[in-house]
């Protein structure tokens, strides 16, 4: 065990013996919700093969125990119940808590999805339309994929000659650096990268098909809006933003989802003409990547979120800690 996660582990135990843990848990008072939001659940050996990057996974070993937790300490609900709380402003259970995924990722539907159907817990699922079924991942993907076939100094002299400035991981720090930069600009930017690197090997299909995704709502999981190309709304022109939303929406309602109106910004990405543009484009609630308790005092179209991944999933402790939070 490495410096950081004997840490992680020692912050999590205090927290837990001195009971910080089950106070913080007490926040969710009938006035705020949980909103956990995940990405992918891997085994390990693929995310090794496929340099995923981290932040954005769990085993699915970890999923399960974290279920386990969670079933233990909070009354899950849908999304779209505690929404609907809020927007009436009624009090919601104590320690309400919501589940949902971002992308809509294929290991969703093989990892996921029969985890909570063991626990008998739901959840939703945001997927972007226009990817469903498609090959490949998205940009950031290929930024790890590309840089983690090269050695440390590489990538940072890379990274560097890119614009991402001397920063501690070469990869983080090259992400960051792209999602500033509106699509135009990162689409430029991204084929810098691949003169100077070589093409990662094919992974296959990683996103859900329309089959697969009709087999997770038919086992109960809501299926919702992560735009249409998952492109950061926040770099669009206004025509650009609304015609994202209103695509996305309408495939969805096509095949018979989508029914709960809500949203996920893509990246998190959002400002006051986009969540205007979500408003008008007909969608009810709308969540973001923003660290926070969601209560009735949040924009419906801007609710804050708690991210899950692997780095908070290796002990209890660790995990309340992090859940719902510690701020």
């Amino acid at each position: 065990m490495d410096a950081r996660r004997l840490l992680r582990h020692g912050r999590g135990w205090v927290a837990e013996s001195l009971g910080l843990n089950n106070r913080a848990r007490g926040r969710l008072d009938g006035t705020r919700a949980a909103l956990l939001y995940y990405h992918r659940v891997v085994p390990r050996i693929i995310v090794e093969r496929d340099s995923i990057e981290s932040g954005m996974y769990v085993t699915p070993e970890s999923f399960e125990q974290q279920l386990d937790w969670i079933d233990e300490h909070f009354r899950v609900l849908p999304l779209w119940e505690i929404t609907e709380r809020l927007a009436d402003r009624r009090s919601l259970p104590e320690r309400a808590c919501a589940i949902t995924f971002d992308d809509g990722w294929r290991d969703n539907h093989d990892y996921a999805v029969p985890a909570l159907t063991r626990h008998d817990l739901p959840a939703t699922i945001f997927v972007v339309t226009d990817r469903v079924g498609s090959e490949g991942a998205f940009w950031p993907d290929e930024v790890c994929r590309r840089l983690s076939a090269l050695g440390v100094d590489e990538q940072r002299h890379i990274a560097m000659k890119l614009g991402a400035g001397p920063v501690a991981s070469a990869i983080d720090g090259l992400l960051r650096h792209y999602k500033k930069m509106d699509e135009h600009q990162r689409n430029l930017a991204l084929d810098d990268l691949r003169k100077l690197t070589d093409e990662p090997l094919d992974v296959g299909r990683e996103l859900m098909d329309w089959h697969e995704i009709a087999e997770v709502a038919r086992s109960g999981i809501d299926i919702e809006s992560h735009a249409a190309s998952h492109a950061i709304l926040t770099g669009l022109p206004a025509e650009e933003v609304a015609n994202e939303l209103r695509r996305s929406r309408q495939s969805l309602r096509e095949r018979g989802h989508g029914r709960r109106h809500l949203l996920a910004y893509p990246s998190g990405g959002h400002d006051e003409g986009v969540v205007d543009a979500a408003r008008k484009a007909g969608y009810r609630a709308a969540v973001t990547i923003e660290h926070g308790l969601a209560s009735t005092r949040d924009d419906l179209l801007a609710l804050p979120r708690l991210c899950v991944h692997q780095g908070i999933a290796e002990s209890r402790g660790e995990f309340l800690l992090k859940i719902p939070g510690s701020r």
